[in-house]
């Protein structure tokens, strides 16, 4: 299965808009998202990434496979970590979701982190320019 950028964002932003320090998987189905074969995907890289966790840092996020390849989901208030607001902040930038969009359409979640932190970067680097050319 390939990535959906739109749809990470998508998930990534249900944290970000939550009143809460954490979110309710009902939270991302509120957002259109259906519990299937994709969404446990891009929860597993999501987790794979340390993007995701169990808010008590100690249980894991919420699914179960069971032996016909099927999953089940417990309810588990999870989180965003640091490194998952990193991104989503990057993202989040439109001059960085363009490029990351059009130049980094097929890439890993790997790829996409470390080009989102770098181009990030960038941005906070131009951006101070501007105070220092004063």
């Amino acid at each position: 299965m390939k990535i959906d950028q739109e749809y990470l964002k998508i998930m990534l932003n249900t944290f970000i808009e939550s009143p809460r320090s954490f979110i309710w998987v009902a939270d991302i189905m509120e957002k259109g998202i259906a519990m299937d074969d994709k969404f446990l995907f891009h929860m597993q890289i999501l987790e794979d990434q340390n993007f995701i966790e169990c808010l008590d840092k100690k249980s894991d996020i919420g699914y179960e496979i069971t032996l016909g390849g099927e999953f089940e989901w417990r309810s588990r208030p999870l989180r965003l970590t640091a490194t998952g607001h990193e991104f989503v902040e990057a993202i989040n930038r439109s001059e960085i979701w363009d490029i990351i969009k059009e130049e980094f359409k097929d890439s890993s979640l790997s790829t996409l982190k470390s080009a989102a932190s770098s181009l990030l970067k960038a941005f906070a680097k131009k951006q101070l320019n501007k105070y220092f050319e004063l």
